[in-house]
């Protein structure tokens, strides 16, 4: 089957050469054998975020004269994309449509951040959504959804022969309640490493720490709706917290770090935890909401003891607390994350049974098989 493929490779622009979305939506369709042109969404990336209409335009109309130019050379059974709103003109989409090739837009974190493909979303035959709960969204403003849930590439995310001399982690960014568990943890004694984005808050640059907090005291004192109010005053609380974490436990913050050594973080970890709640609309002020994210599948398939937050979505995945254990409020997660310290070999059970269920059920390549099938494409 050939594919016309538009992604970009990284899930997080802090991590330098981050190849998540490339190894987990590209690589499969190779290894099951497909032909896909692969074409870079940068250029939308960059005009989205400058709001240059002109250079969106142009974006849009590159990509249809090569799909066009590559679909004349050999047909295209299938348009696959992971675009949002203001970073293409939808009647691109429509325009692919007519020369009848099937649509389909990739989206995750719709628990939160809908509003990201709510207008683009129509335009397409299918919207593969990550979130299971997030299909009426996608009914509510006339688009066509299709449950794809998170998965991973077991050819990268493996396990690795080294010790494990860490004994709980974390990778990911300092976001929502997280800092709040890592505290709790940190303050009863576990020695917790955690990697990634927003935990180091003034370094190396603390003078450029101290002007952020100022903008948002600033912000938090002039605004002038109770709504502006409890968002930045909501923003000026999280960052306060997450500095003075940092300043209570430097040597357990820890900079991003690379795909590699997220891998061998996962095996050097008798614990590797994961968090569920976001914010909606990333506003502090609002509801805390619950999805999957890719960890939940990588950390398992990596061989991790996963420890995570409980969800209905995630028992349907996973056997709770033998193929992955989970918690519902920091005490438990205390209770748990000392049990298992302490409990060496029902830990090392779990993480065999995690691996192995992850690597039978929740690859991208078993999601491409199922999603083909689902569309009536077949190679």
């Amino acid at each position: 089957m050939r594919i016309f493929q538009v992604l970009h490779s990284t899930t997080n622009a802090a991590i330098q050469e981050n190849q998540t979305w490339y190894r987990n939506l590209y690589e499969p369709l190779l290894d099951l054998g497909h032909d896909v042109f692969l074409f870079s969404i940068e250029e939308g990336r960059i005009a989205m975020r400058k709001k240059n209409n002109r250079k969106i335009l142009n974006f849009s109309q590159g990509l249809l004269d090569i799909f066009r130019e590559e679909h004349d050379r050999k047909p295209f059974n299938l348009f696959f994309s992971y675009l949002i709103d203001g970073m293409i003109d939808p009647t691109v989409i429509d325009d692919i449509r007519k020369i009848g090739v099937p649509t389909c837009n990739f989206s995750c974190n719709n628990a939160h951040q809908f509003y990201l493909v709510e207008e683009l979303s129509k335009h397409f035959d299918y919207n593969l959504h990550s979130e299971k709960d997030a299909k009426q969204k996608f009914l509510d403003v006339g688009a066509n959804p299709l449950w794809f849930p998170m998965a991973s590439n077991p050819k990268f995310f493996k396990p690795i022969n080294i010790t494990r001399d860490i004994n709980v982690s974390f990778v990911g960014s300092s976001y929502a309640l997280r800092a709040r568990y890592i505290s709790h943890l940190l303050e009863n004694d576990i020695n917790v490493q955690v990697y990634g984005p927003g935990w180091m808050i003034g370094y190396p640059h603390k003078l450029g720490s101290v002007f952020h907090r100022y903008l948002l005291l600033v912000n938090s004192l002039i605004a002038n709706q109770i709504g502006n109010q409890a968002y930045y005053s909501g923003l000026l609380f999280d960052y306060d917290y997450r500095r003075n974490l940092f300043a209570r436990f430097p040597h357990n913050m820890n900079l991003p770090i690379s795909d590699e050594e997220l891998i061998t973080l996962y095996s050097r970890s008798q614990v590797s935890l994961g968090f569920l709640e976001v914010y909606d609309h990333h506003d502090p002020s609002k509801q805390i909401v619950k999805h999957l994210h890719l960890r939940e599948f990588e950390a398992p398939m990596s061989g991790a003891l996963y420890m995570t937050g409980y969800s209905e979505e995630l028992a349907e995945m996973y056997e709770i607390n033998k193929e992955i254990v989970t918690y519902r409020n920091q005490y438990e997660l205390l209770d748990k994350v000392k049990y298992y310290l302490n409990h060496l070999s029902e830990a090392e059970k779990i993480r065999v049974a995690g691996h192995n269920r992850a690597v039978r059920s929740h690859t991208y390549h078993h999601r491409y098989k199922t999603l083909f099938n689902q569309i009536g494409l077949k190679k």
